[in-house]
C-alpha cells in the first residue's frame, strides 16, 4: 500500500521555489537533448545514460558496495566528463545562444544567405569551369569532419566560396563545410561512397565524396564538376543532377528552407543515383 501520509508530507514541502527548481532543471534538461538531437553526440549520451541506469539498478538489486559508492559520488565526475566528451555541441550551443539570444535559441535560423551564396558561387565556378564541393550540415553533427580541415569560421558569401576553389589555391580539392549561415572549415576531408551503381564507377573523387557524407549523415552536398561544369545536388546517399541555378536554388530552397520554397516538384530527396531532376 502506497503511503500516503509520506506523499502528503512531500506535497506539503512543496512551495513555489520548488517549481522553479524543477522548471529550471527541466528547460536544461530539454536545451541539451535539443542541442545534440540527431547528432552523434545523441547516440554516446544514450550510451551513457543506459551504463549508468544499468549499475545503479545492479548496484540496488545486488547490493554491490563498490558500484553503489562509485554511482553515489561520480556525479561531479559525470559532468566534467559530459563537458570533456561533448565540447563541440556545448560550443555550437553556446556560439548559437549568444549570436541569437534566446529568440535565437528558439529558433531555426534561416538558411536564405546560404541558398542564396552557394547558388551565386556553384553559377559563377560552373561558368569558369572550376570544380567545388559544399556540405550543409543538417540535424547530424559534423565536427569529426570538420577538425579534418581548416578552421574559416566566416560569415558566408558568394566571394568567400568561389575563391576557395578557385583553381591551385591550397583548400580547393577538399570539401567546404557550412553551418547555419557561416562558413565553418574548408579542405575537409570526406568519407568516399561506398555503394556505387555500375555506371557511376567512373565518378572523380569529388563526387564519391559529395556522395559518401551524405550516406554517412543527413547532411546535403553539392558538387560542381570541373570538368563539365555541371552542378549536382546529394542527399541520403543519392547524387542528382540540377540542370541550371534557378533549378539548384528551388531545390535547396524547398530542403533547407520551405518557407521560401517555390517550385521543386520533381525533385525526389532520395531519387536513383544518375537521375534527371525534371525541368
Amino acid at each position: 500500500m502506497p503511503d500516503f501520509e509520506h506523499i502528503r508530507d512531500i506535497l506539503r514541502q512543496f512551495e513555489a521555489s520548488s517549481a522553479i527548481d524543477v522548471l529550471l532543471i527541466a528547460i536544461v534538461i530539454f536545451s541539451t537533448l535539443r542541442v545534440l538531437s540527431g547528432t552523434r553526440a545523441m547516440t554516446q549520451l544514450r550510451g551513457a545514460l543506459g551504463l549508468l541506469l544499468a549499475a545503479v539498478v545492479l548496484g540496488r538489486v545486488f547490493d554491490l558496495t563498490v558500484i553503489n559508492f562509485l554511482v553515489d559520488h561520480s556525479f561531479t565526475a559525470l559532468l566534467i566528463g559530459g563537458a570533456i566528451i561533448f565540447q563541440p555541441e556545448l560550443r555550437r550551443a553556446l556560439d548559437r545562444l549568444g549570436r541569437g539570444g534566446l529568440q535565437g535559441w528558439a529558433a531555426r535560423s534561416s538558411r536564405s544567405k546560404v541558398i542564396d551564396a552557394i547558388v551565386e558561387a556553384a553559377g559563377r565556378m560552373s561558368q569558369e569551369r572550376h570544380g567545388g564541393l559544399f556540405v550543409i550540415e543538417r540535424g547530424t553533427g559534423l565536427q569529426d569532419v570538420i577538425e579534418t580541415g581548416i578552421a574559416v569560421d566566416a560569415r558566408v558569401s558568394p566571394e568567400l566560396l568561389a575563391g576557395i576553389f578557385f583553381p591551385n589555391s591550397p583548400l580547393h580539392d577538399m570539401a567546404v563545410v557550412l553551418r547555419d549561415e557561416r562558413v565553418v572549415a574548408a579542405g575537409c576531408v570526406l568519407p568516399l561512397a561506398t555503394d556505387l551503381s555500375l555506371a557511376e564507377r567512373n565518378l572523380g573523387t569529388r563526387h564519391r565524396a559529395a556522395i559518401g557524407i551524405t550516406e554517412q549523415t543527413d547532411a546535403l552536398s553539392v558538387v560542381v564538376s570541373e570538368e563539365s561544369g555541371e552542378i549536382s545536388v546529394a542527399l541520403g546517399g543519392k547524387l542528382t543532377h540540377v540542370a541550371d541555378e534557378e533549378r539548384l536554388r528551388a531545390v535547396l530552397e524547398w530542403l533547407l528552407d520551405p518557407s521560401r520554397a517555390n517550385g521543386a516538384a520533381g525533385f525526389e530527396p532520395a531519387p536513383r543515383r544518375g537521375g534527371k531532376v525534371p525541368a
